[in-house]
């Protein structure tokens, strides 16, 4: 069904001359990508709807995806895997969160180590994507300043008693941490 939307959406942009006809691969390509990021967006709010935590999930892909993008870490073989994985994440976050004290010590204390992680490890690639030298060193550094800002923004809602929020920030990257960590071990060989 999803492929045959694209098909028509690329189609159109074609007969109305938006792209060329040579481009429609890379055109059906972006948008089946955007569709599933949709998807997953989407899945994660509903999932923070049935927690009673719709902001919390928010927060999360806000600080989620940018640090992910970058980077890298664990990437599941196929999309449905992929997916599945996404939802067994999400679940697994937003019930820490509720477990979670919301202690300075306990919030500073997964910055901290999940931040150590992400900027020693940073970027980790898939090993069906690798990254040229020149990436590597460009997606160490958006990582980096995505990183350093999103501590700051943590410790900047910690001063001001945010705790709820600052909590999810430092779970949100105490979780690329781990990916990163996961995807370490699964691409060694």
């Amino acid at each position: 069904m999803a492929n045959n939307m694209i098909e028509k959406i690329t189609n159109y942009f074609i007969v109305n001359e938006l792209i060329k006809d040579e481009d429609r691969q890379i055109y059906a390509y972006g948008l089946h990508q955007g569709l599933l990021i949709l998807l997953n967006i989407t899945t994660t709010i509903l999932i923070g709807f049935m927690f009673r935590a719709v902001w919390e999930s928010i927060l999360f892909i806000i600080v989620y995806i940018p640090l992910r993008v970058y980077g890298g870490g664990y990437h599941a073989k196929s999309e449905v895997r992929c997916y599945l994985f996404s939802i067994v994440l999400i679940l697994a976050v937003l019930l820490g969160i509720q477990i979670i004290s919301e202690t300075d010590v306990i919030i500073l204390g997964l910055t901290k180590a999940g931040g150590i992680i992400i900027w020693f490890l940073a970027p980790v690639e898939d090993r069906n994507k690798p990254l040229d030298k020149e990436e590597r060193i460009i997606y160490k550094r958006r990582t980096s300043i995505i990183l350093i800002t999103e501590i700051i923004t943590t410790i900047f809602l910690l001063v001001l008693n945010f705790k709820e929020m600052a909590l999810v920030m430092a779970v949100s990257i105490f979780i690329v941490s781990l990916m990163l960590i996961l995807g370490k071990m699964i691409n060694k060989d």
